[in-house]
């Protein structure tokens, strides 16, 4: 069995479709990689199971607006979109969600992008339990809950 590498300094997210093996990968944020590079990217890898050592080329890429701390991957509940959204939770306090499939068709992907988080997003995970809601958490202590199907309105988790 053969194995691939991608030479990036980066955050990753397995995609959760059982067809393809895909990866995504996000600049990770506090690093500099090997190029000295400033910018940062939301790449999508194909990876095969004959790579035998070799890197993986990504299959499609787009530019985010910061650094990533956080990379999460959902297809369930999104029969609109196949392989799904991809949220980040980015080092200048967006929020931000990607269709996969324009990823690798190289068009506009950004589904969704928000400023509402005034520290770096340094939590971020999809509901296991409810697929249409994501909860983001930011430095400074803000925790956010998006509803991805009613037009990604954020609700501030709070004492009741």
């Amino acid at each position: 069995m053969g194995y691939q590498f991608i030479e990036r300094t980066a955050v990753p997210a397995w995609g959760p479709q059982q067809a393809d093996t895909l990866l995504a990968t996000g600049t990770v944020a506090g690093a500099m990689d090997a190029t000295f590079s400033n910018t940062s990217k939301l790449e999508i890898f194909r990876l095969s199971g004959d790579g035998a050592g070799s890197a993986a080329v990504a299959a499609g890429a787009v530019e985010a607006s910061a650094r990533f701390q956080r990379l999460a991957w959902q297809t369930q509940g999104l029969e609109a979109r196949p392989l799904g959204l991809l949220a980040g939770g980015l080092e200048n306090g967006d929020v931000a969600f990607w269709d996969a499939d324009k990823i690798l068709a190289g068009e506009d992907a950004v589904v969704h992008s928000s400023s509402a988080h005034t520290g770096a997003v340094c939590g971020l995970e999809f509901n296991p339990q409810q697929a249409n809601l994501v909860a983001t958490g930011a430095t400074n202590g803000e925790v956010f809950v998006w509803d991805i199907v009613s037009e990604f309105k954020s609700h501030s988790a709070g004492a009741r």
